[in-house]
């Protein structure tokens, strides 16, 4: 049984070759016809305050103040996104793209009149901006904020390049479509509900989505059919989908193996006769290996699945735990269950929902890669 389970997990675990490595490796480069451009600025704390006090500088200065808070540090970050801003728009301006500077909640609004949108920030900054986007227009990030943002999925990462709008209207720049994971979540009706047809709502991630209980320390239970395989359920600390952007993030954090585990392992094989040295460069050697096989191409056709902490017993059967798929059907059984797509969009997955997760080439995000 043990032999059985491995050998499945295996063969799950080797992932389909993706576009991006059977084709060219550095993207595509394209001279895109940019006239306007929507810049989505980082929400800095002080920003924030006003937004929801609603007091003038002077009333929230002095507000924060007696809250005991740096002020000073506050205005001074928030004076350095401002002039980041300005330096973004006015070299927009030096090469004849008007540019207009907006909130997240004005970004959808002024989005069918745009040819091209920057996020100006950090990573939380370039989702924000991507999650406002379901067509093909390009996302480009800048990281404004080095020390508080890895940037990585922002051009050049903490060290944007010095020349990247030039490069932008020269058609310098090398093109990226990143594959999103798209999530239906369907409500099932009640027997005493009037509505004849199921509430639907559809969201697209760029990272990954989790999917389990409200509370961490609460069990997940499930239906679950991969690429239209029969339904089995489940039960688990919960499940995560993972693109390839998403593959260096929260899904290599939960399957990545450390130096105790490989040690554990080397020890087991030592225990069966087989003569394996365990030597420090071997366990960081072996770590280093398998570690590095986790991440994925951004734009790779599947999505990777791992199910954390699985129960297996007589009632809830073996089954894959990770692996590659595209199309994921879920069932809830879950007392209060929800979806959280990209660590911030949160959806309701009360008990009977039914939520789809599939990939699709029409969905993917195009941005740059340097």
């Amino acid at each position: 049984m043990a032999a059985l389970a491995i050998s499945q997990c295996v063969s799950h675990v080797a992932r389909p070759v993706s576009p991006m490595t059977q084709s060219n490796s550095s993207g595509s480069r394209q001279q895109l016809p940019i006239r306007s451009a929507l810049i989505l600025r980082k929400s800095t704390r002080w920003q924030w305050e006003k937004e929801q006090t609603g007091m003038t500088d002077a009333e929230l200065k002095k507000h924060l103040q007696q809250k005991g808070t740096n002020v000073a540090e506050l205005l001074e970050n928030e004076k350095k996104q401002v002039q980041a801003v300005q330096q973004i728009v006015n070299e927009l301006s030096k090469a004849g793209i008007s540019a207009r500077v907006v909130t997240r909640q004005q970004l959808v609004q002024y989005l069918p009149d745009t040819d091209l949108v920057i996020s100006a920030g950090g990573d939380g900054t370039f989702l924000a901006a991507a999650s406002a986007v379901s067509d093909q227009t390009p996302i480009i990030g800048i990281n404004t904020d080095p020390i508080g943002s890895e940037g990585h999925l922002c051009v050049g990462g903490k060290t944007p390049p010095r020349n990247l709008i030039e490069r932008l209207v020269s058609g310098n720049l090398n093109w990226v479509q990143r594959s999103r994971i798209r999530v239906t979540v369907s409500e099932k009706n009640s027997l005493f509900s009037m509505k004849k047809t199921a509430k639907k709502v559809t969201n697209l991630a760029l990272n990954e989505v989790f999917i389990g209980e409200d509370e961490a320390a609460k069990v997940s239970t499930y239906n679950i059919s991969i690429d239209d395989s029969q339904t089995v359920k489940q039960k688990s600390s919960g499940l995560i989908v993972s693109t390839g952007t998403g593959s260096t993030s929260w899904y290599l954090g939960m399957n990545r193996i450390d130096e105790n585990a490989t040690t554990s392992v080397l020890e087991a094989l030592q225990s069966l006769g087989i003569n394996v040295p365990i030597t420090r460069n071997l366990v960081e050697k072996v770590v280093t290996t398998v570690n590095e096989k986790i991440p994925f191409e951004p734009d790779h056709p599947s999505f990777a699945f791992s199910i954390r902490e699985p129960i297996f017993n007589a009632t809830y059967k073996r089954t894959a735990t990770r692996g590659f798929a595209r199309k994921i059907r879920l069932e809830s059984r879950c007392t209060n269950g929800y979806l959280v797509l990209d660590g911030s969009t949160k959806i309701p997955f009360p008990r009977g929902s039914i939520a789809t997760i599939e990939i699709n080439s029409n969905d993917a995000l195009k941005t740059v890669i340097v």
